[in-house]
């Protein structure tokens, strides 16, 4: 008894370790945890993707009207194809009129009787975050309020950003949406992301579409009314205007929500690097202050544990089992400027040999991407990135390099081929 008493302590003992080890693993870095008043968060280098701060940052929360921010990429996708145009005029269907002059959701009234050009419906759908405005964009570039929802689900999977179900273009609960509600679904369903998924979404956003900024740094702008009257809407990114905020904002977007409270996403600089923040579920749906107040906190806090290490120009060699020259040696050169955040006690940088991309074409000229080189730093709390453990930085041919022939190849790749850099 008292032996199968001790196999049962074994046992336990192991399977303890075994989820303690696997829930290690589990971990992410991040130079700081903040202490906010915020159910996620993160920050992120918008360059680099490197994650500088985060909370709860791997949890899937209402993200509301952030849920725009999905529209202006189709948008501005179909301009950069030249599908449309930012002066392309759209009616608005009398469904989505109907919502825009809902009166308990946040809006800016539509009118069935004009035309509304794809600039005016962006404005008023990320300034003063209108529903209608946001709904009637979707439907204007896909043809319908569904497929508007099919195509923000297809794009988040394209970002490797699986198994979310979209239930409004906008960001409403699925019951807010009337006639355009998922009858299969209940009506409190609504969209949510993490804030590292959204921390990437809004990192494709403004690399992509850098040109989004005209209307993300604006904190008001005059439009229509029903009548054809002018007036003024406001941004509600209150950070845009602070001028007691040490940081300038550029952007980005609010959410509100019963179920969530207050989000906010911004974009700023910290130390020279332009940064993405994001806040989930910090104050109340009606609080127009702390999600910006614990925002500027945060960003606050890692200021203070952060310094920066730049990754200079640097020249090398690299062995390729097709290139001329004594055992194939290449003279290459990083001449891409990036910088890491690292943690303010001594950190170094740590790089790898070059990984040589697959099917490089010869001639190589000088100045040809050949392959990439790993950098992380010495410190483990600054080695997390949206897409892995490290950075990867571009490395070129230095020189003009001709390919040799089949029979050295052949002989390379048959002793040698562990002397010589692959993928």
């Amino acid at each position: 008894m008292q032996l199968k008493t001790f196999k049962q302590f074994i046992l336990s003992l192991f399977a303890f370790f075994t989820v303690f080890s696997i829930n290690v693993l589990k971990v992410k870095a991040a130079i700081i945890t903040p202490s906010i008043k915020a159910k996620g968060a993160i920050v992120i280098d918008e360059k680099t993707g490197q994650i500088l701060a985060s909370k709860n940052a791997d949890k899937r929360y209402p993200i509301a009207s952030i849920s725009k921010l999905l529209i202006a990429y189709l948008v501005e996708k179909r301009i950069k194809e030249n599908k449309i145009s930012l002066n392309t005029k759209v009616k608005i269907p009398s469904g989505i009129v109907a919502i825009s002059q809902e009166t308990t959701i946040t809006n800016v009234p539509l009118s069935a009787t004009r035309s509304y050009t794809i600039k005016e419906l962006l404005e008023d759908a990320l300034l003063p975050s209108g529903n209608g405005a946001a709904i009637a964009l979707g439907a204007a570039i896909t043809g319908s309020v569904s497929k508007t929802e099919t195509a923000m689900e297809k794009l988040l999977s394209s970002w490797n950003i699986k198994g979310v179900k979209i239930y409004s273009p906008a960001g409403l609960t699925n019951g807010e949406m009337g006639a355009y509600k998922d009858k299969s679904a209940s009506d409190d369903a609504e969209n949510k992301l993490s804030a590292k998924e959204l921390a990437e979404v809004s990192r494709h956003l403004m690399l992509d579409f850098p040109s989004i900024r005209k209307i993300t740094d604006k904190s008001s702008a005059v439009v229509s009314s029903t009548s054809g009257s002018s007036y003024t809407i406001e941004n509600t990114n209150q950070l845009l205007k602070n001028i007691k905020s040490p940081y300038k904002f550029t952007g980005i977007k609010t959410g509100s929500a019963e179920s969530i409270g207050g989000n906010f996403i911004g974009e700023t600089r910290i130390k020279g690097q332009k940064v993405i923040t994001v806040v989930l579920g910090s104050g109340s749906m009606t609080d127009e202050s702390t999600r910006f107040v614990q925002t500027v906190s945060m960003l606050s806090q890692l200021n203070k544990a952060s310094s920066i290490k730049k990754i200079a120009k640097s020249e090398g060699s690299a062995k390729l089992i097709a290139a001329t020259g004594k055992n194939g040696k290449v003279k290459t050169i990083n001449s891409y400027r990036y910088s890491l955040f690292v943690p303010k006690k001594k950190t170094s940088l740590v790089y790898s040999s070059i990984k040589v991309k697959k099917n490089i074409s010869y001639p190589l000229s000088k100045g040809k991407m050949i392959g990439y080189d790993e950098v992380k730093t010495s410190s483990n709390l600054a080695n997390d990135f949206l897409y892995g453990k490290y950075l990867s930085v571009k490395v070129d041919s230095n020189e003009r390099v001709k390919e040799t022939n089949f029979i050295v190849r052949a002989w390379r790749q048959l002793f040698f081929s562990k002397s010589f850099q692959t993928n």
